[in-house]
């Protein structure tokens, strides 16, 4: 579980069952990861800015239903609206530690594939879907 300090308040974010059920977030979160990691394609300057100006939207879009499904558990937040307001005080707090939104996509994204009941599935999906053939012991 991770959790995000806003203004002094805590907010813990778990991403559990019901939010891959319910939504598309893990594909999604893929292709934004893969807008910005680049296509290798040439563009034009026009298409350029088009193309990054809908790579914005998709990373705020994305970033914002991560936390809201995240924050569904244990915090009181009712609408997407509240939290995109609760990403904006995120980023504009003064603090040590570097809080962009890309940083926090990272993080939620870390957090998303890698911690909990979806690792074992993601980080190596042959491994999990082994059983064993023998579930009895040889008697002797």
């Amino acid at each position: 579980m991770m959790t995000l300090s806003i203004n002094g308040k805590e907010y813990k974010v778990k991403f559990g069952y019901n939010c891959f059920c319910d939504t598309d977030l893990l594909d999604r979160v893929r292709t934004v990861a893969t807008l910005f990691k680049g296509s290798g394609e040439e563009m034009t300057d026009e298409e350029a800015q088009e193309t990054g100006a809908q790579k914005m939207k998709d990373l705020f879009c994305v970033v914002r239903e991560l936390l809201f499904v995240g924050f569904k558990k244990y915090n009181p937040v009712e609408t997407e609206q509240e939290v995109g307001d609760l990403i904006d005080e995120y980023v504009e707090e003064e603090t040590d530690e570097k809080r962009g939104l890309l940083t926090l996509f990272a993080q939620l994204s870390e957090e998303l594939t890698s911690r909990g009941f979806l690792k074992e599935i993601i980080g190596n999906p042959e491994d999990s879907a082994k059983k064993p053939t023998d579930h009895k012991k040889k008697q002797a």
